[in-house]
């Protein structure tokens, strides 16, 4: 029989049913003592039962009497069949798939405080369990390992370069909730690179580091609304995660130090920050960047039943050597907005941002970004849902003197094909997915991106923003096209298998360019297992 502590659950019995056909004596342990009185403590499943005295303590065990004739059921005896049971079994098994967020720190556990839950998996017994009196304890993590055949692709670009590897990493977290308006978090990492035959990426390695250290302390209510600050070593993903991610696709995860406050309702999350963006160190310990600063404030509304509404203003300095556009820094500020949302079996998603602000050179930054993207769910065998995507990314000149869109801190791996050779910038992509499901545990993903240049005076950019070729002006705006497909096998609620392939189609730009050497086309190939705890 389980026991959770800190729970909904005030009373388990040790034992999972009992039929008394005379005073007989069960146990049962008080776990969350909410009331002055054992009578209050009394539940249906313990009807019939009676303590011996009048005073309990929370987390003790007690014999206590049971009547005779008296029947008690514990909350894993044999399923009721009615449909409100079923609906309640339906929703602890759609909250046991959704436990882990892309942000372990927004992790759900409070259906282990279910007494109707009656199932385990890996790593709940550590999960919601006291540390004194009013200390709540979550400890877990995820360990993922990915193979990596890249064919024609290995480093930035079309390199003519293949390589064989192997990408490791470990996630361990620990979350103290002193009584309900402090909390402390902490989640290192450990991501290793291993059998390649060239220099790890950037987002390859980070050995024994810290993603997130921070305290969150609940300020006050405003409206019907509370507002927490967040202080310390942290990371941020906004909406789409087109331009502010932890990039998960990476092995090391990228993170950020500063303060957040952040305001939520039933309707409104607002978040205002202020922060650096953390550097990684492979063999170090990773430290912010005190030459970049990264600001802003998100907000998203649920409009309605499935639909959202995102608002948006970041500021990004960079007074880095090595900044975007030539040698200067950078100070440029993005307003944007994201519309997305369903009705019945219609799909969308719209997002667009401006984009303005300096150069330490003198110059100024006009530059901008839109999604358009149409879906619909089709009522057919296998669930297959279908999206039809336009992607436009403004570009600059090859001198400098106009920037293109700067992508921030994006998810670029999600947007901009799987092979990963291009950044939102100086890009159009029209594209379309479908998505299909023959088998519950069973998901098949393709994806087809036609990439061609926004402007034809500016170079394509790499994922890290430089310049494919900064040095000739291309001789055609056709980047070529990409096949992506996907199929994910869930072996467990925790525990998934992940087979890919993506085709790269080289277009003109790559054979008519001068000083841009034509190698064919690209493959990619790779397998990845994840397993959380």
């Amino acid at each position: 029989m389980r026991t959770i502590c800190k729970c909904a659950v005030v009373i388990t019995l040790l034992a999972s049913a009992v039929t008394a056909e005379e005073p007989r004596s069960v146990q049962v342990r008080i776990h969350d003592l909410s009331s002055s009185t054992t009578e209050d403590l009394i539940t249906p499943e313990l009807s019939g039962v009676e303590f011996a005295d009048n005073s309990v303590s929370e987390g003790e065990t007690y014999d206590v009497s049971l009547a005779a004739s008296s029947e008690v059921a514990g909350p894993c005896a044999a399923p009721c069949e009615c449909e409100a049971c079923k609906a309640k079994r339906n929703a602890l098994k759609k909250a046991v798939a959704g436990a882990y967020a892309p942000l372990f720190f927004n992790n759900k556990f409070n259906y282990l405080c279910d007494p109707a839950y009656c199932d385990h998996h890996l790593g709940e017994n550590l999960k919601r369990f006291c540390v004194g009196d009013n200390m709540v304890l979550d400890i877990g993590g995820q360990y993922r390992a990915r193979y990596h055949g890249e064919r024609n692709f290995r480093g930035l670009g079309l390199t003519g370069r293949d390589d064989d590897f192997l990408l490791h990493r470990t996630r361990l977290y620990a979350n103290l909730e002193i009584g309900s308006r402090v909390r402390v978090y902490g989640e290192m990492i450990d991501a290793e690179s291993n059998g390649e035959n060239f220099a790890p990426r950037g987002i390859d390695v980070n050995r024994a580091d810290m993603l997130n250290l921070f305290a969150d302390v609940a300020l006050f209510d405003l409206l019907d609304g509370e507002v927490t600050a967040r202080i310390g070593r942290q990371e941020l993903l906004y909406g789409s995660q087109r331009l502010v991610s932890p990039l998960d696709w990476g092995n090391t995860r990228r993170t950020f130090e500063g303060l957040d406050f952040i305001y939520r309702s039933a309707d409104w999350t607002i978040s205002t920050f202020l922060t650096r963006p953390v550097v990684t160190d492979p063999r170090n310990f990773d430290s912010a960047d005190d030459q970049q600063a990264f600001a802003g404030v998100f907000g998203s509304h649920k409009l309605r039943e499935n639909q959202t509404l995102d608002l948006y203003y970041f500021y990004y300095s960079n007074e880095n050597v090595l900044a975007l556009a030539g040698n200067n820094g950078i100070h440029d500020s993005t307003v944007g907005s994201r519309w997305q949302g369903s009705h019945e079996c219609l799909l969308w998603d719209f997002e667009g941002a401006y984009q303005f602000g300096s150069n330490d050179d003198g110059s100024d930054h006009n530059a901008g970004f839109a999604v358009a993207g149409l879906g619909r769910k089709l009522d057919r065998p296998w669930k297959p849902v279908i999206w039809a995507y336009y992607d436009w990314s403004s570009g600059g000149n090859l001198r400098g003197q106009r920037r293109g869109f700067d992508h921030l801190f994006p998810l670029g791996h999600k947007y901009h094909g799987f092979i990963d050779l291009y950044a939102r910038s100086n890009i159009e992509t029209p594209n379309v997915m479908l998505e299909f499901q023959p088998h519950e545990k069973w998901k098949l993903l393709a994806w087809y991106h036609y990439f061609f240049l926004e402007n034809k005076n500016d170079s394509p950019y790499n994922l890290n923003m430089s310049a494919f070729n900064g040095a000739t002006a291309p001789r055609s705006a056709d980047l070529g096209h990409e096949i992506d497909l996907t199929a994910t096998w869930k072996l467990k609620p925790r525990m998934d298998l992940v087979f890919g392939y993506s085709h790269f189609f080289a277009g003109d730009y790559y054979r008519l360019t001068p000083n841009v050497p034509f190698r064919g086309d690209a493959d990619f190939f790779y397998t990845q297992f994840t397993v959380n705890f």
